[in-house]
């Protein structure tokens, strides 16, 4: 009987995914046998190419853009991280069914602690209202920041997402008109979707302590517009490509329960 863990990425598009390639170098450490498959299906597809997954032998999945809500549907166990985002992007098969998880904002902070980047006691800035937002904001409000403060171009989603998570600490949201008066802020999470057109939110530096620093969610390309203009105001920036790996790392020990060290695989993608 073959031991080789049969795992997949599902999305669209997942051609230039990076996500077999951190995997299956997670396995190479930790000398474990593994099939990683990125599938590329639209939302429609994706229960039929699930179901023949399973019937294959597959055991655990990632979940990419724009199937993360498409996964809670799957799912008999919903963990609290998924459930808070109404995302998953992790599946796990377990005896009872598939359970469901999202490790997006527990990889950033895993991120953000390799980089010495503190969030407890601090002020911060997201940028963006979307999955994306969504899915990093429980994790950072249950590490105790002063404030966070959710800005968007439309400002009732930035509303409705502060609304949801106020519960778990301080938090406000609105649109970029409404933010004249915010300052004195630490840290600048930039996670709307624009610099995949090239673009930039209109980002204000006065929003941000003199001593504060950046980090942006994309990578590679999508990460130019943001990274230029930090550049312009004399900021640190920070890429998202360790939040990317964080989250793998997290995911490959929900499906293996071991931990695999992150740091020679960011390494190696540099």
């Amino acid at each position: 009987m073959s031991r080789t863990l049969r795992l997949a990425l599902f999305g669209h598009p997942v051609e230039h995914s990076l996500s077999p390639q951190i995997h299956r170098q997670f396995g190479q450490q930790l000398a474990i046998d593994l099939d990683y498959q990125a599938i590329d299906c639209t939302a429609r597809e994706f229960g039929p190419r699930f179901a023949a997954f399973l019937v294959a032998g597959g055991s655990g999945a990632n979940l990419t853009l724009p199937l993360k809500q498409a996964g809670l549907g799957v799912c008999q166990r919903i963990d609290p991280d998924a459930r808070s985002a109404r995302a998953v992007n992790t599946l796990v098969r377990r005896d009872d069914g598939w359970h469901g998880y999202n490790t997006d904002g527990a990889g950033l902070l895993l991120d953000l602690r390799g980089l010495c980047i503190p969030v407890s006691g601090r002020r911060i800035l997201v940028i963006g209202a979307g999955g994306a937002s969504a899915g990093i904001l429980a994790p950072l409000l249950n590490q105790g920041p002063e404030l966070v403060a959710v800005l968007n171009r439309t400002g009732a989603r930035a509303e409705a997402l502060a609304e949801k998570h106020d519960h778990r600490g301080r938090i406000i949201g609105g649109g970029f008109e409404q933010a004249a008066e915010l300052k004195d802020f630490d840290l600048l999470i930039q996670a709307s979707s624009s610099g995949h057109q090239d673009e930039l939110p209109p980002l204000q530096r006065q929003w941000l302590k003199a001593t504060a620093t950046t980090y942006d969610l994309n990578y590679g390309p999508a990460h130019r517009a943001f990274a230029d203009w930090c550049d312009q105001h004399g900021l640190p920036c920070h890429d998202g490509l360790g939040m990317l790996v964080g989250q793998a790392a997290l995911a490959f020990e929900i499906w293996t329960g071991r931990r695999p060290e992150m740091t020679p695989v960011l390494q190696s993608l540099r």
